[in-house]
């Protein structure tokens, strides 16, 4: 499945470019209602069932695109808690909710955060963190030319530009009656210096630290990875670098570390990436059709931030197939 399609925005050739937009806004939503839109749906989804009183003391931590990016909606507060409550119903912790204007590492940024939120306040019975971002706007397109970064007839190394908002909820231990409990067992962080526009040439070293950070962490070996989700989006650069990055740290031989892309789909999304491949991790482990228990999640920023969360499930997963 796929939502691409061509849009209303035409190239300097008068092609339609093509987008990857939510069918459920209309096209004419302005970016900062679309980000609002989206976010709104995503922690609607993250919280539905539970109790209103619980949901009233967890506080949220949102991933954005950076200020200085074309096209961006950096900041979401306050008026994303105002939106939960008019449109959703939905109240939250409010003194330490946040946005992280990061980039596409942004929502594993903010899962390292709410990580020490919650140790530091045993009160609190949970944290959302979410990610959202839309490039499906004029500003983020003409910014993406600049770049060389478009995808089109005269430029097959390009992404589609995307939209999405995913949203976890973070919490100490497994939730009581929990079917599939998922475990955050390692985050790792990094910084590449040879960057998407740099001279320097390409080794992979910030994501293969950022990988062994989180593998550390979380007491694994790269050679038990049953997969890797990530946020490469249709340039070189992004699969270069993913294998370059594999290279440095596997050691044993095999055959494959299976690799998904989010963005084989959804397309450039941005600030949400990191989260939509942590959501699509965590759905395909809980209906059973990932490889495997154990996921290694990664993004990388165009300004060189790179960053990695080891998911694990449970010992007794059993894989069923594709729903």
């Amino acid at each position: 499945m796929n939502r691409f399609q061509r849009s209303r925005y035409r190239d300097n050739d008068g092609e339609p470019i093509v987008l990857s937009e939510l069918s459920t806004l209309a096209p004419e939503v302005g970016r900062a209602e679309r980000a609002l839109g989206l976010l709104g749906m995503a922690v609607a989804s993250a919280v539905r069932g539970m109790d209103e009183a619980e949901v009233a003391h967890m506080p949220l931590l949102v991933g954005t695109a950076p200020a200085d990016r074309a096209g961006s909606v950096p900041e979401v507060f306050p008026r994303a808690l105002e939106h939960l409550h008019r449109t959703h119903g939905i109240r939250l912790e409010t003194t330490l909710s946040r946005s992280l204007a990061l980039g596409n590492t942004a929502g594993l940024r903010a899962l390292a955060d709410a990580r020490l939120l919650l140790a530091r306040n045993p009160r609190l019975p949970g944290c959302l963190v979410a990610g959202v971002d839309t490039l499906t706007n004029g500003p983020s397109l003409e910014g993406l030319v600049r770049q060389g970064r478009l995808l089109r007839p005269d430029n097959s190394d390009g992404v589609i530009p995307g939209e999405a908002a995913a949203c976890v909820l973070l919490t100490r231990r497994a939730r009581p009656n929990e079917a599939c409990p998922l475990w955050l067992t390692g985050l790792g962080f990094a910084q590449e210096k040879a960057t998407l526009h740099a001279e320097e040439p390409l080794r992979g070293v910030g994501l293969a630290q950022a990988w062994r950070e989180a593998l550390a962490e979380g007491a694994m070996p790269v050679e038990e990875v049953d997969f890797r989700v990530a946020d490469a989006s249709g340039e070189g650069y992004g699969f270069k670098e993913l294998s370059l990055a594999l290279s440095r740290l596997l050691h044993t031989r095999r055959e494959s570390v299976p690799l998904w892309l989010p963005a084989e789909s959804l397309g450039e999304t941005g600030a949400a990436s990191s989260m939509v491949a942590l959501a699509w991790a965590a759905v395909a482990m809980r209906h059973g059709y990932a490889p495997g228990p154990r996921a290694l999640i990664s993004a990388s920023d165009v300004a060189g931030d790179r960053a990695a969360a080891l998911l694990r499930g449970p010992t007794s997963y059993t894989r069923r197939g594709m729903p």
